[in-house]
């Protein structure tokens, strides 16, 4: 079956019906070439993924070969994909990705990045329900109901976007979890310092500033950070908010991990944890992958090896076609052409700097000092 260019197979085959808990083909076993993809026996319909990635190439150009790389991805007990948050096919081929990467049957906890942590539990709880309510009247998981429960923030996360990878998730039976920090708490650490932080994130991200054994937060880990969001925010930044800003990024990705561990330990032996997260958050030298190095490091016993983590970063070529090159940060690089989008700095306002303190009153008379948010 050859599938059209720009439609990657998730988005032919988007919905999943079950009749039964923990059934995860559904619907697209009418599509022998996928089923085949997707087997437990984890055979691969090669030509049919690599139809999916026809316009995917690598950092020199060449078209991807994504089967081999996904035999990689199953090695690993950490797995995060990474995309740029408004292009459609990232998140495409991310699910596409996750249905292969979740047919082995190997249980399987999915973090996303979209979702708050304090609200993992409600999250799990109602794609518990979907499900049982697909099984019993065969019927697609109602995705809207699940992501509702987990106080997704459709407007700024762009949904239905991350719809695909919801449906792939589910329809695997995998477990969700929310990892980010909330919109307060960030704001908090911004305002604080790590003092701020919720308890376990700040003693993570103080273990990073001061661990002797290499997952120390260096001056040069902090001026890539600095820069990254110096450029994220177009330049436009006053200089006193970048620090802040940049403490807060390292607290998210610091919930992010801790996310992704915490998971873990609630998983059989040989499972796997993915991550579903922008590609700022895949960095090895201070993303993610960073704080899961400490948190190994940290919790490690005598003789044990270090999880394996594997990141997947989807990228853009460049306005003649050609990839912008390769990242060193990054675990793999796949290049897809660039969305259709308005220059993101054309309209962007950075926010107003908190004003200093207002004295208090000294009489009865005087006007109220105004309260900052």
């Amino acid at each position: 079956m050859r599938w059209p260019r720009r439609e990657p197979l998730l988005s032919v085959v988007s919905e999943v019906r079950l009749t039964g808990r923990g059934l995860a083909f559904g619907v697209c076993c009418v599509i022998s070439a996928l089923c085949a993809a997707m087997a437990p026996s984890t055979a691969l319909a090669a030509a049919d993924v690599d139809d999916a990635f026809v316009e995917v190439v690598d950092a020199s150009g060449v078209r991807l070969d994504p089967v081999p790389l996904l035999k990689r991805a199953r090695g690993a007990r950490y797995v995060l994909l990474g995309e740029i948050h408004d292009n459609a096919l990232h998140h495409q081929l991310r699910a596409v990705l996750l249905r292969l990467l979740l047919s082995d049957g190997v249980p399987t906890t999915v973090v996303f990045e979209q979702i708050d942590r304090q609200h993992s539990t409600a999250l799990q709880d109602a794609a518990t329900r979907a499900q049982a309510d697909a099984a019993l009247h065969g019927t697609a998981v109602d995705v809207e109901s699940v992501i509702d429960a987990g106080q997704f923030a459709r407007k700024g996360w762009g949904w239905p976007l991350h719809r695909p990878l919801f449906v792939a998730a589910l329809g695997a039976d995998a477990t969700l979890a929310g990892g980010n920090l909330s919109r307060a708490e960030a704001t908090a650490v911004m305002r604080g310092g790590i003092d701020a932080a919720p308890a376990n994130v700040r003693g993570l991200l103080d273990s990073a500033d001061s661990s002797p054994t290499g997952t120390g937060w260096t001056s040069r880990q902090q001026s890539a950070l600095l820069h990254e969001v110096d450029v994220g925010h177009c330049g436009a930044l006053p200089a006193p908010m970048l620090a802040p800003m940049a403490l807060a990024q390292r607290a998210r990705d610091a919930a992010l991990a801790l996310a992704m561990v915490d998971a873990m330990k609630r998983l059989p032996t040989g499972a796997r944890v993915v991550l579903i997260a922008g590609n700022g958050h895949l960095r090895r030298d201070f993303g993610v992958p960073h704080y899961l190095r400490a948190l190994a490091e940290r919790d490690a016993e005598p003789g044990t090896t270090p999880p394996r983590v594997m990141g997947i970063a989807f990228a853009e070529r460049s306005e003649d076609g050609t990839p912008d090159g390769a990242d060193a940060t990054q675990d793999e690089v796949w290049f897809t052409p660039r969305a259709v989008r308005a220059d993101p700095c054309a309209s962007f306002k950075p926010p107003e700097p908190r004003p200093p303190a207002q004295p208090q009153p000294t009489t009865p008379s005087a006007a109220p000092a105004p309260q900052l948010p």
